[in-house]
């Protein structure tokens, strides 16, 4: 199984469909019992920009409330659709969700 690099991983993060050789990847990346949690960190990952929030001029408390706020939030709607996310990712890549997730639920 290939994993894709870095460069890679972050553009499938953000939802960028990898090449054909990262298909068993992908497949085990969000079928494997910490599919969840994968989720999770790549929703984490596209919430890292809000870290410039912290450059904004501003009061202390302002500037870690701020980014802290979008990254709570988008773990919360990361939460709340993942098992749509899940579903989009699989057929993105050329896997039939309600053939692969039969037995998972």
């Amino acid at each position: 199984m290939t994993r894709p690099g870095a460069l890679r991983w972050i553009a499938y993060a953000f939802g960028a469909r990898l090449p054909v050789r990262y298909a068993p990847w992908v497949l085990h990346d969000l079928t494997c019992r910490t599919w969840f949690l994968r989720h999770l960190a790549r929703s984490a990952v596209q919430a890292t920009p809000a870290a410039l929030l912290a450059l904004l001029p501003g009061p202390v408390w302002l500037k870690v409330a701020l980014p802290l706020f979008v990254l709570f939030s988008t773990l919360f709607m990361a939460t709340l659709f993942s098992p749509m996310v899940r579903e989009k990712r699989l057929y993105q890549h050329g896997y039939l969700p309600e053939v692969v997730l039969r037995d998972d639920e």
